[in-house]
């Protein structure tokens, strides 16, 4: 099972490296080793529809990305208050993930361009290492390491979107999955494909931004299949104050099949459907 994830990790890899990079145009100006960063604080005062844990909840993150000369990374970490708990029981608990990736592009200073068929709707610009570490805040029960290849992805304007804008960023990921949880410690055994976009958009003179990800694991192994789209809609307010991309309020959807990856059963849903109210800062 192993090798065969391997070789179809590397598989693009050696299409886009062999038959489509290109020497890279002249470097830049000299920017310094970030290219760019954003950290960003996010308060969700209440959310409904959340199955397995409590049905109400509030939660505060931390967000922070950056790209850099060799890669990016992305990483987040969650306090959630569980609402209406009887006395004694567990009312809060923290969840966090830090993905950094390697650019084969910039580490070999090569400019990758490629498609996979000859009438494609998008083109990979990148082809990264993309590692994964998620913890929760107890690791018997949330812990996994993920290793796998990644794209940074060029939706085509004239394809899907046609006159619309095009997307700030796609990215897709696909990892071999190793659960690290008390009883599941078997190295990687499962695969996980993952895709992270977003994607503005303008109505009249205000202006929002749909992004989020989607979290597939496929079930190769020993645990159940589980699908998990986060996806967050939101109105720019500081871009009718001159301070564009520094305030968003709007709506966060967090829609899991098999949450947790337990099997739903008329005994026990754990298909989840909850939206919570979202305000979200960027601090820089």
């Amino acid at each position: 099972m192993a090798l065969s994830l391997v070789a179809l990790y590397l598989a693009p890899l050696l299409y886009c490296t062999t038959a489509s990079a290109q020497q890279a145009s002249p470097p830049k100006e000299d920017s310094g080793f970030f290219l760019w960063t954003d950290t960003s604080l996010s308060l969700l005062p209440y959310g409904t529809g959340f199955e397995i844990d409590p049905k109400e909840q509030s939660a505060f993150t931390l967000e922070h990305a950056h790209e850099s000369k060799i890669g990016d990374l992305f990483m987040f970490i969650d306090a959630v208050d569980y609402h209406g708990e009887p006395e004694g029981a567990d009312t809060a608990t923290f969840y966090g993930e830090i993905g950094p990736r390697l650019s084969f592009g910039k580490l070999f200073n090569k400019e990758i361009s490629c498609t996979l068929f000859e009438r494609s709707l998008f083109e990979i610009k990148d082809v990264l290492l993309a590692t994964q570490y998620e913890r929760g805040e107890d690791p018997d029960l949330s812990e996994a390491a993920l290793i796998g290849v990644g794209f940074d992805l060029d939706i085509h304007k004239a394809g899907l979107l046609g006159r619309l804008d095009k997307f700030n960023y796609v990215q897709l990921n696909l990892y071999g999955r190793a659960e690290l949880t008390e009883g599941t410690e078997s190295g990687i055994n499962d695969a996980q494909l993952s895709m992270n976009a977003s994607y503005p958009l303008q109505i009249g003179a205000s202006k929002f931004l749909i992004d989020g990800y989607f979290d597939w694991v496929l079930g190769l192994g020993d645990e159940e299949w589980s699908y998990h789209l986060n996806p967050q809609i939101t109105m720019d307010l500081g871009a009718a104050y001159d301070k564009p991309k520094k305030l968003f309020i709007g709506v966060e959807l967090d829609l899991w099949w098999n949450k947790y990856q337990i099997p739903n059963s008329s005994g026990f849903d754990t298909n989840q459907q909850a939206i919570s109210l979202l305000i979200k800062y960027h601090l820089f």
